[in-house]
């Protein structure tokens, strides 16, 4: 049975002294660095979670900046566009404008040549004219043989 003496007194503060050692100079020292190492787990957690904070946010700007490009990027497309509508619009207008003008000088250049070639067919009838008529001074017989001669060099051939 269990007896009631002076070594169980003894036994009893034995076992308070070294567990007051134990946890004096034992447990404290293994929470503090247990401590120590949660403190450092948490502040390395907070620093992953400011991390991932500005990784998103820097993220979220990347985002914002590619729509912008994109949005500049289509407005330098549309602007090249137009001003390409634009070019394309006065070069038709000035290729209109330079064969209207080069329609318009072959025309003009086209009835000098008439004018001249009129004026030479003209100047060609008179001289036979003359012709005809000088002859027809010089000899009176010769009429019927003169309007021959006149009409081969008119172009025409006397068929009758």
């Amino acid at each position: 049975m269990l007896r009631l003496d002076i070594n169980l007194l003894f036994t009893a503060a034995n076992l308070l002294i070294w567990f007051l050692l134990i946890r004096k100079f034992l447990f404290q020292p293994v929470n503090t660095v247990i401590s120590k190492r949660e403190e450092a787990i948490a502040s390395q957690y907070e620093k992953v979670q400011k991390l991932q904070e500005e990784a998103a946010e820097e993220k979220d700007r990347c985002t914002q900046f590619q729509a912008q490009i994109e949005s500049e990027k289509a407005a330098a497309v549309t602007e090249a566009k137009e001003n390409a509508r634009t070019e394309y619009d006065r070069i038709l207008t000035e290729a209109r404008e330079k064969a209207e003008q080069i329609v318009e000088a072959s025309r003009k250049e086209a009835e000098l040549e008439k004018a001249r070639i009129v004026g030479k067919a003209e100047q060609e009838i008179r001289s036979v004219l003359m012709d005809a008529a000088v002859r027809s001074m010089q000899s009176g017989a010769e009429d019927h043989a003169l309007y021959d001669q006149f009409l081969t060099k008119a172009g025409e051939t006397h068929a009758e």
